[in-house]
């Protein structure tokens, strides 16, 4: 049984011929796009090879190994063709930029669905500056921890942001629980550094500022 995570990440991909999982791990969401007839074929890539030894059987185990082609290198490098869609979830935010960056030339065609782990802020900033616009944004809480997952895609149009698509994000437009949930949460966070900071005497102006973007979110709701 796949996680709650995984199957929100798959909720939101769209019909395709061909997807990227990279950094794909066990091969879970590999093996669902094609299970569930999302995706034609799959590019399955990782960096190390024991990750992709597991994704490899569980493909044949679920009888798709034939429309998965399991790669293991860097990102989109070992890939040598454009893709629809690309997956890339499960790592922290700053080595998705590095991931993207590399391959910036050739993802102006592609739906990016990414979940960072951490420092979700520096993910939203490279996107919007690159030409990116998010299209899609949720938080969801899977075994008491919370995701946030991104769907993005490149536009042609010059991408206007404010500080609080930055810090906060766009998931606070769906108005679901996790979402307060997850703001709740920020908030703690943010007053709980700022209170480690001022008795080191080190400046909170940053979590101060994003403080304010929280509660001014949290009286909306």
């Amino acid at each position: 049984m796949i996680s709650k995570r995984i199957e929100e990440i798959i909720n939101l991909l769209d019909r395709c011929n061909t997807l990227a999982d990279i950094g794909c791990d066990h091969g879970y969401v590999a093996v669902e796009a094609i299970k569930r007839k999302i995706a034609d074929k799959v590019f399955a890539v990782d960096i190390n090879f024991q990750p992709l030894l597991k994704a490899i059987e569980l493909s044949k185990k679920e009888n798709v190994d034939d429309k998965i082609e399991f790669l293991l290198g860097n990102g989109f490098d070992p890939i040598e063709e454009d893709v629809d869609e690309a997956v890339i979830a499960g790592m922290g935010a700053e080595n998705i930029c590095s991931i993207l960056s590399r391959a910036k030339d050739r993802i102006s065609n592609t739906t990016l669905i990414l979940q960072p782990m951490k420092d979700i802020e520096l993910l939203r900033k490279w996107l919007f500056e690159n030409g990116f616009d998010i299209l899609n944004e949720k938080v969801i809480k899977d075994q008491n921890r919370f995701y946030v997952i991104i769907k993005s895609s490149y536009s042609e149009e010059k991408i206007s942001f404010s500080d609080k698509d930055i810090y906060i994000g766009k998931h606070i437009l769906n108005r679901t629980e996790e979402a307060y949930e997850f703001l709740l949460k920020m908030k703690e966070k943010m007053q709980k550094i700022m209170g480690m900071k001022k008795e080191s005497f080190l400046d909170t102006s940053y979590e101060e500022k994003v403080l304010i973007m929280i509660e001014e979110e949290l009286k909306k709701w």
